[in-house]
């Protein structure tokens, strides 16, 4: 049986009472609880007027890039060859006024007209109303940037457009030259000689610069220019160089190890007291001597000392008093020892040459030079390894190359049949700390195994069968 139209309404009304006192309840029990959580604030509501929503937490609701709004714009250009800074200024949107003020200020810290061209300029500009940069910043090196900043009086209330120009106009820039954050890594390398030491490094993936390092710190040791042998080995670690995460290149090796005919030669570097850092073997002993072993740190020995030698521009018979090095016309040419110079001077056949003499027994000489170092002439003083001249084809020379004599009491020598004593050694007060240092860096070395796997590949390249 239907239940009649009338008992539905009295049981709707029935139900629609309980629910309205349930709401009214929950509206009254939130507006106590407001008020005990925010005391003294008025709960009345305006109707033409919603209450505004409670703002989210700051850490909690991160706008979008697209809600951000944009506070600077940045404008980048490199100066060109044959340009200034001035010009890449005003390409950068400068008037010329404010270029040549900025040129005037900055000229105490740095004079920008002297910058070189392929400098970075960067300018930014922090609000769009800005009528010049904020800031600009000249990148003059890897590790080194010139900050131009814009000072200008700070604005009055309610000044008029005149008196803001006329401010503005009168602003100045600080400049200031700042040195970046150099981070430092450690940088294992490994490699074997298959071709030449360069194409080794290519091969191991590193800066082939880095080996011309190792040339320097075992040149007392061995003269790459003649003893380096097919599968002569190295490894080493190397200090890699960091800038705001970017690598700019490498300084100085830390430890290394080339193993040439079958002799690993090894170097640590360490600082001693009072002197600057050096490389020594494990048991302290330094690797320096009284010479290089060559005048150039790359080349090839096109003929040796000889006691009869066919000229040949002569077609004579005759000594051959030195050592003849094949290198490109220019190749630097370095002292093979600290000393004073003698002769700097066009000599005849011997073309351009350069006479150093060491001390009371040695004495060494340098011939058909392209041309002489600046600073290197008769009564300088040179250092070991300073570079003096450049390899040229000057006098009697049917190619470019180097003529290195060695002199001993004022007699001719054969260089390569010299030992001299090496320098002074990890002082004593000193070893201790040199040991440690010197079994942590070794300990840091790449195994040798790194090195046979780039071997390997070039031996895979080649086509050559590889025996695992």
């Amino acid at each position: 049986m239907g239940v009649p139209q009338k008992s539905w309404s009295r049981y709707a009304a029935l139900g629609v009472i309980p629910l309205v006192a349930l709401a009214l309840w929950a509206t009254a029990r939130g507006v106590q609880s407001w008020r005990e959580a925010h005391p003294g604030a008025s709960t009345e509501v305006v109707a033409s007027e919603p209450a505004p929503p409670a703002p989210a937490p700051e850490l909690d609701v991160k706008p979008s890039p697209a809600d951000r709004p944009t506070p600077y714009r940045i404008a980048e250009a490199r100066v060109k060859s044959g340009s200034t800074v001035s010009r890449t200024l005003q390409g950068l949107g400068l008037a010329a006024q404010d270029v040549a003020r900025i040129a005037n200020d900055a000229r105490p810290v740095k004079d920008v007209a002297r910058v070189a061209a392929g400098t970075a300029v960067t300018a930014l500009w922090k609000s769009p109303e800005d009528t010049v940069p904020s800031e600009l910043t000249l990148k003059l090196s890897d590790t080194k940037k010139l900050v131009i900043t814009h000072v200008a009086a700070a604005p009055a209330d309610d000044e008029p457009a005149a008196v803001a120009k006329a401010r503005e106009d009168g602003a100045s820039w600080s400049a200031e030259l700042k040195e970046e954050i150099v981070v430092r890594k450690a940088a294992a390398f490994a490699g074997v000689v298959t071709t030449n030491l360069w194409g080794s490094a290519a091969l191991a993936g590193m800066d082939p610069n880095v080996i011309s390092k190792i040339a320097e710190i075992f040149a007392w040791a061995i003269d790459f220019n003649r003893e380096v042998q097919l599968d002569d080995r190295w490894r080493l670690t190397v200090e890699q160089l960091f800038v705001n995460g970017e690598s700019i290149g490498y300084g100085e090796i830390i430890a290394a190890e080339y193993e040439n005919a079958g002799v690993v030669h090894t170097a640590v570097r360490f600082g001693t007291e009072g002197s600057t850092e050096h490389y020594f073997q494990p048991d302290g002993s330094s690797l320096r001597r009284m010479f290089l072993k060559s005048a150039l740190k790359f080349g090839r020995i096109t003929s040796g000392f000889s006691a009869g030698r066919f000229h040949p521009i002569l077609k004579v018979l005759r000594p051959h008093n030195g050592i003849d090095y094949g290198a490109p016309i220019g190749t630097p040419i370095m002292a093979v020892g600290g000393g004073v110079v003698t002769v700097a001077a066009m000599r005849g056949p011997s073309g351009n040459m350069v006479a150093i003499k060491h001390n009371s027994v040695y004495e060494t000489e340098y011939k058909h030079m392209s041309g002489f170092a600046a600073g290197v002439h008769a009564g300088s003083r040179v250092e070991m390894g300073q570079v003096i001249g450049y390899v040229g084809q000057t006098g009697l020379a049917t190619g470019p190359h180097l003529h290195f004599e060695f002199h001993e009491n004022g007699r001719y020598v054969d260089p390569q049949g010299i030992k001299f004593p090496a320098a002074d050694p990890v002082p004593d007060t000193q070893l201790a700390s040199f040991r440690e240092t010197a079994r942590a860096a070794l300990d840091e070395l790449p195994p040798w195994s790194k090195a046979l796997m780039t071997a390997k590949k070039t031996d895979a390249k080649d086509g050559t069968k590889v025996n695992e």
